[in-house]
């Protein structure tokens, strides 16, 4: 709001509220103010003001509280903060003004207050006029704005009761949905550890702004906390398929939920989908988890290829390697089996006889008899496969007659 307009509304709003006018000759000299602001001319405009600002007024001067007032935002417009906040107390001390016309006035004074870290100064000034207002025979226009802004200031020196307090009643008062005041109600719970009553704030949220990305991920943690883990995947998928999800941590969120929750071909259609979109990178971890995702899901194959794929790009990563000769195993891929293994001994893996005996396997079921005795040969030398790998070269002898 440009100062012209903020001061017209400031020194017009008494004739509205009360019963109190300013003087005439006031009143034109502040509209004079309003010209020199508007022509730039600061130093005229103030001179002005510290005029009448210096005259002897009489006790509880509405006159003298107007143009405090008006001195105080000017000066606030002219970023001399000290000074406006000596000129806006002076207003309210005044006590001239009527309750719904100081609201205004203890909103911008409190505030400047806080901004200047002066928290308690802000405090003090603000359930100093919630007093006298609660005291009023006739509601005071503005005052959930009070309300709130006292919340505001009480959750920031983390006096989380009181702000709770406080915001309740703004949200009582007001007769419109107001998103800061939830997203502060909200917070206030989210600290005070009240997850049930964070879950109604964070759904007034979501139901009052659906198309917020934030709050569709506010919501679902906090059925999260509350355990109500299909609610939590719900809401999720609700962004996801919205189109809301934008981060790579979003994404392989949603996908890890879909696999706790043992939808793994959900899983990993969005880390397919995401990868394509390149919304998330091929690393690693995203490959271990699409891997495992199709693993899951009974899709070896496609699993495996995911595997190869990576293994591209990490040649030396040795979870990799051996995840991916598990996999070739478990999908009877017994050529991929010996070109794993092969792949793990050249990574200097120990072999305590598991991948001499799972090669004699693979050997042995591509028909490679000699290679397959060589490999069980060695199983059978090993301390834990030794068993095994006897085992399997007596099959092959009495194969032979």
């Amino acid at each position: 709001m440009k100062l012209k307009n903020l001061l017209f509304i400031l020194i017009v709003s008494g004739s509205l509220y009360s019963e109190d006018v300013l003087n005439e000759t006031v009143y034109w000299e502040l509209t004079r103010v309003d010209t020199k602001i508007e022509e730039k001319k600061f130093d005229e405009a103030e001179k002005i003001l510290k005029y009448w600002y210096k005259k002897n007024w009489r006790s509880r001067s509405y006159d003298k509280a107007v143009i405090a007032r008006t001195y105080g935002f000017f000066l606030y417009q002219q970023e001399r903060f000290d000074e406006a906040i000596e000129k806006l107390q002076v207003s309210y001390d005044e006590k001239a003004l009527p309750l719904a016309e100081s609201t205004s006035l203890v909103q911008a004074l409190s505030q400047l207050y806080a901004t200047q870290g002066k928290t308690e100064k802000a405090k003090e000034l603000l359930l100093n006029f919630i007093a006298i207002a609660e005291k009023s025979p006739k509601p005071v226009p503005g005052m959930n704005t009070v309300y709130a802004l006292t919340a505001l200031i009480y959750a920031t020196d983390k006096d989380f009761d009181t702000a709770y307090k406080y915001i309740n009643i703004a949200i009582e008062l007001s007769t419109s949905f107001k998103e800061d005041w939830y997203q502060l109600k909200f917070a206030i719970e989210y600290n005070k550890e009240d997850f049930i009553a964070a879950e109604g704030s964070a759904k007034a949220l979501l139901f009052n702004k659906p198309d917020k990305k934030r709050y569709y991920i506010q919501l679902s943690a906090i059925y999260n906390i509350l355990e109500k883990y299909d609610l939590s995947l719900a809401t999720m998928e609700v962004s996801y398929m919205k189109g809301m999800l934008e981060k790579p941590e979003e994404f392989t969120n949603l996908a890890s939920f879909y696999l706790y929750k043992q939808n793994p071909v959900m899983s990993a259609n969005v880390l397919e989908k995401a990868i394509a979109n390149e919304n998330i990178l091929f690393t690693t971890a995203n490959a271990k988890l699409l891997a495992d995702s199709w693993l899951y899901a009974k899709e070896r194959s496609r699993s495996l290829d995911v595997l190869k794929d990576s293994l591209i790009d990490s040649p030396n990563d040795i979870k990799l390697a051996k995840q991916y000769v598990d996999i070739a195993f478990s999908a009877f891929k017994w050529s991929e089996v010996i070109s794993g293994i092969e792949r793990v001994k050249k990574l200097n893996i120990s072999d305590n006889g598991k991948y001499q005996l799972m090669q004699g396997i693979a050997y042995f079921e591509l028909n490679k008899i000699q290679e397959a005795q060589e490999s069980f040969t060695k199983a059978s030398k090993s301390e834990k496969y030794a068993d095994s790998g006897v085992a399997w070269l007596e099959y092959l002898q009495a194969l032979k007659g």
